[in-house]
């Protein structure tokens, strides 16, 4: 009978240890999960939904430059047009970072209707990477074409353009966008049926 009583309280002892190791277990895991909840809450990165449905066609390679409104005044070659040495946002004056800033709102929430608009007026399909691809091109081209319209308006290296014109200015840079938009999905549905 002791030798039964004893091997009881041997395997409750054993399961008391069993118990006290899992306890702290636990208590270890809760820390890690503590610590990665705040890391994360730290780092929270905010991402807009775009949705877009194309069905209709599958287009295999979407390449090229789109260019707005760009027109070269002097003999470069092509490449060299769009590459600035430096970069046109580093040396915005107030004015220019204000255009900037209020076509960036363009660029990211009626950019993406209206290339879905033209795409589906010239019954293509642009997948999610090639609409990135233009958005990018945009945006980078955007500095530049903002310094161009600007420098139009120079007078004796001062900019000449009173602040009720500035949203003149942003409609027409974003009609230049819409333009190059159209032209570049017209040129791609012309190659599409070149190559049919």
């Amino acid at each position: 009978m002791k030798d039964q009583s004893n091997s009881i309280w041997q395997h409750l002892a054993y399961l008391e240890q069993k118990i006290n190791q899992q306890y702290a277990l636990i208590q270890e895991l809760n820390e890690k999960m503590d610590t990665l909840i705040e890391q994360q809450q730290g780092s929270k990165a905010m991402a807009e939904t775009i949705e877009y449905n194309f069905e209709q066609l599958k287009i295999e390679t979407l390449e090229g430059t789109l260019n707005i409104g760009l027109t070269p005044q002097n003999d470069l070659p092509f490449e060299q047009l769009d590459l600035p040495e430096e970069s046109p946002e580093s040396s915005f004056t107030p004015m220019e970072q204000q255009i900037y800033n209020q076509l960036m709102p363009f660029l990211r929430k009626e950019l993406p209707e209206v290339l879905n608009q033209f795409a589906q007026d010239y019954d293509i399909e642009i997948d999610q990477q090639q609409k990135h691809v233009l958005y990018q091109d945009i945006k980078n081209q955007l500095p530049q074409r903002i310094k161009e319209h600007t420098s139009q308006i120079q007078q004796n290296g001062r900019v000449i353009i009173e602040r009720e014109q500035i949203p003149a200015l942003i409609q027409h840079i974003q009609k230049e966008i819409t333009q190059g938009i159209d032209l570049f999905l017209n040129q791609l549905k012309e190659n599409e049926e070149d190559e049919s």
